[in-house]
């Protein structure tokens, strides 16, 4: 028997499938929890914008349904949306401007990156996971967290949301058939 706890993952705060009629629901769960790890004001109306904008895009281009997952790791906050759709296009990805008007999509992960400390696309023909962060002490860092504007690994829980599987452990890699993962 294993009793080293040094690798079991942080408890969820949140775990929630989601699809269009329950957006709201899951927004406001989202938004309610974060309140209560402490975050508040433009912090908080940024991680809960940032959230919106990863239910949205599953909504409208990963299959239309997805799993929320939220968790707190010291002072900072998590959040993985994972989906089952297509995967996201990498010119998506590799995009660092504000994409020109005349250009359709993109802007959704634009606005994750700016609105959170850090976010982690994986993706693939298997589904696309998004792993964002929020400091819930603004501007100080913390001893043993990822700095501002970036996410302390590329590897974020595996597992498949199309048949409800839960993420393994949080050092594993996410792998997707044919994918890649991108660090912001």
């Amino acid at each position: 028997m294993n009793t080293d706890s040094g690798d079991a993952a942080p408890p969820s705060l949140l775990v929630t499938f989601f699809a269009e009629s329950s957006l709201a629901d899951t927004r406001a769960a989202a938004q309610h929890h974060a309140r209560e790890q402490g975050l508040t004001g433009e912090r908080l109306e940024d991680f809960v914008m940032a959230v919106n904008e990863c239910l949205v895009n599953v909504l409208a281009h990963g299959g239309g349904q997805g799993r929320l997952r939220l968790w707190r790791e010291g002072d900072t906050l998590l959040c993985e949306v994972r989906d089952s759709g297509p995967g996201i296009p990498s010119r998506f990805l590799d995009e660092s401007e504000l994409p020109a008007p005349s250009q359709l999509g993109g802007r959704g992960i634009w606005l994750i990156r700016r609105l959170t400390d850090g976010a982690v696309f994986a993706t693939g023909s298997a589904g696309t996971t998004v792993l964002i962060a929020k400091k819930l002490t603004a501007g100080k860092p913390v001893p043993g967290q990822p700095a501002a504007g970036k996410l302390a690994t590329g590897k974020v829980p595996t597992g498949n949301p199309a048949a409800g599987t839960p993420p393994g452990d949080a050092g594993e890699p996410f792998r997707p058939a044919g994918g890649s993962a991108d660090r912001a």
